[in-house]
């Protein structure tokens, strides 16, 4: 044991001293809140273009209405002299004795020139079509795949339309809009009677708790798991073509090999997930929340992590030792990233329903569950805890015989050389 566990001291130090480790484990929550930023700048700033439009409005009405929501709209998009949004530029045409379609030729041409971004026409019979007999408004332009115009165009028009609708039925439309205004829906927990008769007041659920708390441990274990299961197989390929591991198997068997790299794994995934554990814990008391902490919780993301890291991990190290070099080891590792991306993008199936036989299912699927399971603990009202059980008893014999297999398969190709084995070899094999 005391040579497994120096196999594994070295290999947890020799990562974890790295420049890149101290840097990465302190640049990503910079990295991830300067994402957001970005992403809610360039939301406001990426489209400060000018989109001039024409129109051909056959009613003879609705232009000026949207000349003047267009200006409205253009103003409101400036903050202290800068354009925080695309700028549209109305226009109207008018036939002069022209056909439609010779005109919609002639702005097609201007498109393409670069002189309009689109045109559009309103057909007459919008402001007294009756239902099922709407004529649609027809919006041209090149660049097809451009939304904000057409979704802008499609919600004016609609909404002058409507009103214009009701002036001509008599109706006062601030009445119809006072009493369709909608109200709101506050979702809370459940009341409580406690043994004196005291009655506990509901919670109101917010989006922290229903959705932000389970993304975290989603995405953190999903970047501890993939940073060390890579550090995993690029060291033992690494080793391997130095000729390190023929050394090494000079004193310790290869399972112990095995097993200290396997250990050393899991300190550095466990040293990962604590430092952000640790930053996630203090951000919610700064901000006053300590009602969302659940101890039970942090301690069940332990046990999944230990288990998916040397679950994992074993596939890794098992298809890196199988590998002479880097190239091979980009085809062999194909179906544990398979395997990892479908727990992790599966994992956003559970979060919309975390009680569905789906997401139920994949709770149980050994290699989803440390994903999967855990999702549904950190959502409530959480699973039965007869599931959790099971889930767990499968998961820890999948993750017993992953290692099993994978010391198997490490014996016979971590002195191997050349060409790299097929998949079916690799099974043979564990039967050996």
């Amino acid at each position: 044991m005391s040579r497994i566990f120096t196999i594994a001291q070295s290999e947890f130090l020799t990562l974890v001293k790295t420049k890149a480790f101290i840097i990465g484990i302190l640049l990503m929550p910079v990295l991830m809140v300067g994402f957001f930023f970005f992403m809610a700048y360039a939301e406001r700033h990426v489209d400060v273009e000018r989109r001039p439009f024409a129109v051909i409005d056959h009613t003879g009405v609705l232009y000026d209405a949207l000349k003047t929501a267009a200006d409205a709209r253009n103003a409101e998009n400036v903050e202290s002299g800068t354009r925080t949004g695309p700028e549209f530029v109305a226009s109207p045409v008018e036939a002069a004795g022209r056909s439609i379609d010779e005109l919609k030729v002639e702005l097609s041409g201007r498109v393409r020139s670069k002189d309009l971004f689109a045109f559009v026409e309103i057909p007459a019979e919008v402001l007294t079509a009756t239902t099922g007999a709407v004529p649609a408004i027809r919006y041209y332009s090149e660049s097809t795949s451009y939304e904000p115009l057409p979704n802008w165009l499609r919600t004016t028009l609609n909404d002058e339309i409507t009103k214009r609708r009701f002036d001509a039925a008599g109706i006062d439309q601030a009445l119809i809009t006072r009493l369709n205004t909608r109200t709101p829906l506050s979702t809370f927990g459940l009341m409580e009677q406690a043994a004196d008769g005291t009655v506990k007041e509901a919670q109101e659920v917010d989006a922290l708790a229903r959705m932000a708390l389970p993304l975290f441990f989603l995405v953190l274990m999903f970047m501890s798991v993939m940073t060390a299961g890579q550090h995993l197989l690029n060291a033992i390929i690494e080793e391997k073509m130095s000729k390190i591991a023929e050394v090494l198997l000079g004193s310790v068997t290869p399972f112990q090999l095995l097993a200290g790299k396997l250990l050393g794994t899991v300190a550095v995934s466990l040293t990962l997930s604590f430092v952000y554990l640790a930053g996630g814990i203090y951000a919610l008391f700064a901000s006053g929340r300590w009602d969302l902490l659940d101890p039970g919780l942090v301690a069940w993301f332990v046990m999944f992590m230990v288990c998916a890291a040397l679950l994992y991990g074993s596939v890794f190290l098992a298809l890196g030792s199988a590998c002479s070099d880097l190239k091979d080891a980009q085809s062999m590792m194909q179906p544990a990233m398979i395997l990892i991306m479908l727990a992790y993008l599966g994992s956003f199936i559970v979060i919309q329903n975390p009680d569905s036989s789906i997401a139920v299912g994949m709770s149980f699927f050994p290699t989803l569950t440390p994903f999967a399971m855990l999702l549904r603990m950190a959502m409530p009202p959480g699973p039965p805890m007869w599931h959790v059980l099971v889930a767990v008893i499968g998961l820890v014999a999948t993750t017993g015989f992953c290692v099993w297999a994978a010391a198997r398969i490490f014996r016979v190709g971590i002195l191997m050389q050349g060409k790299a084995p097929t998949l079916p070899e690799l099974v043979k094999w564990i039967g050996k």
